[in-house]
């Protein structure tokens, strides 16, 4: 079970990206590609935390430890993509697997509901919504996401998209907390899990 990410450290700078499954075939005789796109995409994530103070850097230090390296698992929030407004209790009415769209209800009738770059949360799965979205008169709204569904969404699931995260470990088995006489800095790389 992914443990929370500690309340009490927020990170001085992070570096959010995506890394896709793609293939790529080039001919031999004229150098054309194809390439093809598969589900398992992944975030990855460098978390650069600020100068920690004694009771800081014991706080991240039992937090790294309660991971123990790639073994555990923990909640990131995307801190810069929280929403403070209320669009109700959407639940998943649809999603294949291999679809980079899913379909909502549940959500306010006929007003955007989602603006391009939302982050939301299915089932501990974190994605971006790359398009504004707009609800029809049954309070039904089509997501297009930033990538392909692993595997297909069981209807009825409800959708966190208030304080989105994503359920990452380290990429590393090691760290090294830098330690000053008063303060002390780290810097965690970390991917998604699933």
């Amino acid at each position: 079970m992914a443990i929370e990410w500690p309340t009490e450290v927020c990170p001085a700078q992070m570096s959010w990206g995506m890394v896709y499954n793609n293939r790529d075939f080039s001919s031999t005789l004229n150098n054309s590609q194809q390439i093809v796109g598969y589900p398992g995409s992944y975030w990855k994530c460098s978390i650069s935390l600020p100068l920690l103070t004694r009771d800081r850097d014991r706080i991240v230090t039992a937090f790294m430890g309660r991971l123990q390296g790639r073994f555990g698992t923990f909640k990131l929030p995307a801190f810069t993509r929280r929403r403070t407004d209320n669009i109700g209790s959407p639940v998943v009415l649809g999603g294949l697997a291999m679809a980079s769209h899913i379909t909502l209800g549940a959500v306010p009738v006929n007003r955007k509901v989602f603006s391009q770059g939302d982050y939301i949360t299915i089932d501990g799965v974190m994605h971006e919504v790359v398009e504004d979205v707009v609800s029809n008169a049954q309070g039904v709204a089509v997501l297009p996401l930033n990538r392909r569904l692993r595997a297909a969404l069981i209807s009825g699931i409800p959708v966190e998209y208030r304080n989105p995260y994503s359920i990452m470990r380290l990429s590393e088995d090691s760290y090294t907390l830098s330690v000053r006489p008063v303060v002390a800095e780290l810097t965690i790389e970390c991917r998604e899990a699933f």
